[in-house]
């Protein structure tokens, strides 16, 4: 065991008072930079919390051999992707509602559209995408243009197909 280093005289004496001040100082350097630290950390905290994982609410389908379920979260992600290919518009978010026989029966899609582009046309365009998409995904349980309630919101007109965070489209 190596003996301990001699302290000078003194030293132990102003350990604790030392010791205090740092803390003060650090203390004070919290309080100056949390609030705004925090804005930063809390924006990434709820993220985060949105991204965990949730079990995901069955959809009923049925297709040759019978009934299956598809999660919530695969309709979405694939109705999403139809209602990508429509021109001048994007999905910003969709949520479905399920009866409790867990057939869908309302889905609602906020869009974000290029300035310009007529919004009947398009939320007609949508909704259309959303019916073909559907009834590739659900098959005969596909609930079709008539059975469910497809909502279409504009919550965001861009300038140019740029500000929808993809290229812009052709027609497609």
């Amino acid at each position: 065991m190596t003996p301990e280093p001699e302290r000078p005289a003194g030293t132990a004496a102003q350990a604790p008072e030392h010791g205090l001040r740092v803390l003060a100082e650090a203390a004070s350097a919290l309080r100056v930079h949390t609030p705004t630290g925090w804005r930063a950390v809390r924006d990434d905290l709820l993220a985060r919390a949105r991204r965990a994982h949730r079990p995901s609410a069955p959809v009923r389908g049925r297709h040759a051999l019978g009934e299956y379920l598809v999660a919530c979260d695969v309709v979405v992600g694939e109705l999403r992707e139809a209602v990508d290919g429509v021109a001048g518009a994007t999905a910003v978010g969709i949520a479905c509602a399920t009866s409790a026989e867990d057939l869908l029966e309302r889905v609602t899609v906020e869009v974000s559209v290029v300035f310009g582009e007529h919004l009947p046309t398009t939320a007609r365009a949508v909704r259309d995408a959303v019916g073909a998409r559907l009834a590739d995904l659900l098959g005969d349980l596909s609930p079709g243009a008539a059975g469910v309630d497809v909502h279409v919101h504009v919550g965001d007109v861009v300038v140019d197909a740029a500000g929808l965070g993809r290229s812009p489209r052709d027609g497609a």
